[in-house]
Order: structure tokens, then sequence, then C-alpha cells
């Protein structure tokens, strides 16, 4: 066996001689990024000790520089016997990633977002003030977290009383749309901050108030800008342009910013200079030194402001989330389609996503069909699911935010309903041809087809009218409230489902829960919030495994209570072809339950 083994690193670990095991790992490169995760993630494997194997084999997968010691990991844990996860994809070990600091026992997050450095090394977590019409004053939370984050010491405290009202001029106004105003005193004019034509923008002073910040949209979202404006002769000083509308100016030391973005990612703006950072977080801080940024999303994290820098990053392009189609053959992640089982590489999709001035595609937005991957934001668009090569249509539908759409699951038909209309038009694909149109009794605006396309549901309100894809009817569910509005849809009404069987239909509304009928009978049943857990609505899940959420994913081997924990928060999926198989946004990975031999108390 390998000098540099799991169980000598454990030993290790034990003995506080990590680096004396390091030694034993071959490539610079490799040691250094293997200190860096064992050192980040070190209270998860204080708690989860069987997970430290199945991190190893995660942070070296594909490096050909430890190919050898990766192929020996994967001997050892298959030798012990006990479950274990295996990669199908890297994790890449953030090495721009300093310190980070997750909610815990005595330690809550909840209803604190806002992050802003007290010192170099001393990070506070706030709650932000809304308006009285979002939240009541009283029922905003009281209290902050501090974190010395070089020590790492967290405690929660007392939010301070506020030392008096800010100073009331000279301030800064603003309209809506437009320019930003500068009021120097009590009575003087409003002056205009320079801002391009037609554009609308933000200011602020500088922390030490010797220039204003000014930033903001160019006319109908066509790019973003900031400058820097002397506020004494309101002269612009320095300019930076950006592809897409600036949503956020971040101040910190050593002439530093950094600079969010609607759709171009996150920029470093240092001295004059930008550069494209791989960094994605709407909470985010500058230290006063300009060294570090600090970001909440669930966790507080310190990152290396050079190390991100010097990693660098391409704009962000257009994607989707991860997610199978329904036979778990093919994957789908940000632009590319891989295989399910393996996470090859099958192709790169060429996307072409529009940009709405206001509204949006029409919804759902996305389908990833056995037959078709189809996609309407920006235009109908369609894929073969299995090449991933474009599909052209002879007639494509002209859709908007003003329809509601359904699928099969093969994603051979399309059904497309105007919401508060009655009438819905079926369309065949590839051929994008409407070959039928049904009339429904009442006029609704969500829509659902079952997964053999051989029914259609529309839903008002409470009501759920069913009818064959010929258009007969099959069975009218629940009662509609004719006081709601035809033209508006609830947000947090979800659409109909069908069962995998195509034997029931299931609804939502808000204050009832999810109902369900049998459409041969007529017969109800009341479910309740969760119809994850009903037979035939449930999405795939593994056997024998339990994944919980929260400050990791916990995967709980149930046979033998082996808890094994990954650093990641997300959502995963589970491949509905072989549910071991699981996907998130960072990982791909299937879970293996070993021999077996020794169980253990969970």
């Amino acid at each position: 066996m390998s000098i540099a083994s799991i169980a000598a690193l454990e030993s290790a670990l034990t003995a506080g001689s990590l680096e004396s095991w390091l030694r034993c790992v071959p490539a610079k490169a490799v040691r250094s990024r293997l200190r860096h995760g064992l050192k980040l993630e070190r209270s998860l494997i204080a708690e989860y000790p069987d997970s430290l194997g199945s991190l190893l084999l995660a942070w070296t997968f594909g490096d050909e520089a430890c190919a050898a010691l990766h192929a020996a990991w994967l001997r050892e844990v298959e030798e012990r016997g006990r479950p274990w996860i295996r990669p199908l994809q890297a994790l890449p070990v953030p090495e721009e990633l300093i310190a980070e600091r997750r909610a815990g026992p005595g330690l809550s997050f909840g209803g604190l977002s806002l992050p802003h450095f007290a010192a170099e090394d001393e990070v506070v977590l706030t709650a932000p003030r809304l308006h009285p019409s979002v939240q009541r004053p009283e029922k905003r939370r009281a209290e902050l977290v501090r974190w010395k984050w070089k020590l790492g010491e967290a405690v929660v405290e007392k939010e301070p009383q506020e030392d008096g009202s800010p100073p009331a001029y000279p301030r800064i106004e603003q309209d809506g749309w437009g320019p930003s105003y500068l009021i120097r005193s009590p009575g003087a004019p409003r002056v205009a901050l320079p801002c391009p034509e037609e554009g609308t923008a933000d200011a602020k002073f500088s922390a030490d108030c010797s220039r204003l910040i000014v930033w903001g949209s160019l006319d109908e979202y066509a790019g973003g800008f900031v400058w820097i404006v002397d506020p004494a002769t309101l002269a612009v000083v320095r300019k930076l342009d950006t592809d897409s509308p600036v949503s956020r100016v971040h101040e910190g030391g050593g002439d530093t910013m950094v600079v969010t973005t609607y759709r171009s990612g996150t920029i470093a703006w240092i001295r004059g200079r930008a550069r494209q950072i791989p960094l994605f977080a709407d909470n985010l801080c500058v230290s006063p030194s300009g060294k570090y940024v600090a970001t909440f999303d669930s966790s507080l994290r310190i990152w290396s402001l050079a190390a991100l820098v010097r990693r660098r990053a391409a704009p962000p392009e257009p994607g989707f989330g991860s997610q199978f189609d329904p036979t778990g053959d093919r994957l789908l992640r940000g632009a590319e389609l891989l295989d399910g089982h393996t996470g090859r590489l099958v192709t790169k999709l060429v996307l072409e996503m529009g940009h709405y001035l206001e509204g949006g595609p029409a919804q759902p937005s996305l389908h990833f069909g056995t037959r078709h991957l189809i996609c309407t934001h920006g235009g109908l668009q369609v894929w073969d699911t299995r090449s991933g090569e474009p599909v052209e249509l002879a007639e494509a539908p002209s859709l908007s935010q003003w329809h509601s759409l359904a699928y099969d699951r093969e994603g051979a038909r399309l059904a497309v309903l105007c919401k508060g209309e009655n009438t819905v038009a079926v369309h065949a694909l590839p051929s994008g041809q409407c070959v039928r149109t049904l009339e429904f009794t009442s006029a609704g605006s969500l829509l659902a087809m079952s997964p053999d396309g051989g029914m259609i549901a529309m839903q008002k309100d409470g009501l759920v009218e069913v009818r064959t894809a010929e258009g007969e009817l099959v069975r009218r569910c629940g009662q509609a409230n004719e006081k709601a509005k035809r033209d508006m849809t609830p947000y947090w009404d979800p659409v109909p489902r069908f069962s995998a069987d195509c034997r029931r239909i299931a609804r939502r509304v808000k204050g009832e829960g999810w109902r369900i009928w049998d459409l041969a009978s007529g017969e109800e049943q009341g479910v309740g919030e969760e119809i994850e857990a009903v037979a035939d609505f449930a999405p795939p899940s593994p056997p024998d495994w339990k994944l919980a959420f929260g400050r990791w994913s916990v995967f709980t081997h149930v046979p033998t209570g082996v808890k094994i924990a990954l650093p990641i928060a997300g959502y995963w999926a589970c491949n509905p072809g072989n549910p071991r198989i699981v996907v998130c946004g960072e990982m791909l990975a299937e879970l293996r339950a070993g021999h077996q031999a020794s169980p253990t108390t969970a």
C-alpha cells in the first residue's frame, strides 16, 4: 500500500503530522491543493470522518499528476468495504478561498445577509434594513455575527444602537430612471451627476468622501458603467465600461473596487485596471487594505483578491441548471450535454439566449425530453437529446411571457395556452406545425401534459379540467374561485402534475396544499405541501441512502449508518435510470455501498 494512503492520512491528522504525510504526495501543485482542502474542511472531516476518502478522490479526479495515487486510493476504499462516494467529475478545491464559517449549533445566520469588514481580520454580518411595507422594523433581527476569521472565532452579539442620524447633507437622490442628483446643502438646488445619455445611475460617496462613485445601466440595458467623479467639479476622472448593467460597486482600500454586474460576472477594478474574477455573490465587501473579499451565501467566506485575479475568469456563459433526461442517459449542465452515467462530454450546445427589457420567456422555458431538448429563452430552440445537434423547425410558434406551455415526456409535443383564454394549441416537434386545437370550458393560466401526451390539463385557480389529446373531457377536479383575476397567476401556484402512470392529476393552490384526483373514479386525496413523498409523483431517489441539505450535503447509508459529507450545500438530482448517480451544480458522483461488512450506528 502506498505510504500516502488514506489510512496513513487518518493517523497523521490525529497525530498532527499532516506535513509528513503530504511529503509523500507527488507533485507540488497536488500537495498544495490537498493541504488547502484539508485545512478548509477540517471541521467537516472531524464531524464526518468517513468522508475523508471520498474527498481525496473528488479533489484529485482526472489529475494526471497523481493518477497512480488516485488509483491506489480507489483500491483502498473498495477494499475497506464501507460506503463511499465515487466522483465522476472533479470537485475543485477553491485555492483562492482562505477561510469559511458556516452556521452551526449556537451560530445562526437566520435573517442576516450583509457582510462588512470591521477590521482587516474581522467581518460583521448584519440584517438588511427593509422598507416597513416589506418588513416591520420590530421583525428585523437585532443581532449580528462577528467573525474574527484569522482566529476562527465567531460570536453572536446584540446589535448596538445607532449613534444618531447620519449627516443630512450632502446627499444623493434618485428618481428611479435617469441620473442621480447631488444636493450639497439645505435649500440648494439638485445637481445632476454625470450619466450616459438615456442611462440610469445610482451614486454614493467613497468612504473618505473624496470622490463620487456613479454606476448603472445604459439605455435599454445595453451595457453598464462605473464613473469616478470629482465631487467639487463633477468632472469624470475615471471610467469603466461593462457589457451589461452594473448592479453594485464595493469599495476597498488600495484604490480597489469590486464591481458586480447583471450578466457580465464580477470585475476587480484595481488602480484603474479591470480584471474578470471567478466570484459570484450578491452580498460581498472588500477589506480596508483591498487584499480580501468577504462574501455571504449561506456561509461566510474570505477570498484572496490577488488569487482571484491570478485565476481570472471569462464572462459567464448562458447555460442551464444540472438535470437528467427522463431515461438518465443524458445530463445537462450549463451549456454541456453529457453522458448521464459517466459524465463524458457529448457536445457543447450553442445557445442563443435573449435579453429581456421586460417580461421574459414563455414558461416552462426549458424541457429535457427523451427525444428533444427544448428552450424558449430568446425564441423556440430545439436540440436532439441524444446528439445535441440543433433541430430546425419548419414552423416556430411565436411565444411570449403571456403563454403557458406543456410538453410530453419525449419532447415531441408542445401545448400552448395564452393565459386567460380557453383554447390550447398542440404543436408537433420538430415540424412546429399546429396539429390540433382544444377548447376548454374554463379560461385558465396553468397547463400540463401527461407524460405520454395523451391528456392535457388546464388549471384555473382550484379547478383542473382534463381532456384527451383529441379534446374529449376526462374529468373536472376541484372548484374555481370566481373572484380570482382571470389574467393573473399567483406566483405560489405551480403547474398541475400528472402521475407517472397518467392515472392521477395533482394541483396545488395557496392555502390548500396539494390535492390529487384519480382520473377514472374521481376519488380525491388530500396531500398537503409535500407531493414528492407520494408514489408516482416522487422524483427518483437512491435506495438505502438518505440525503440532507444544510451546512454540507450529508449522505447517510441507512443499512450501515455511515455518513459521508461533501462541502456542497446545493440541490442534488438523481439519475432516473440509476438513482445512485447524483448531480448538483458542482459535482457528478455515484453512491457506493461497499461490502457493508461492518454496520455502525448512525
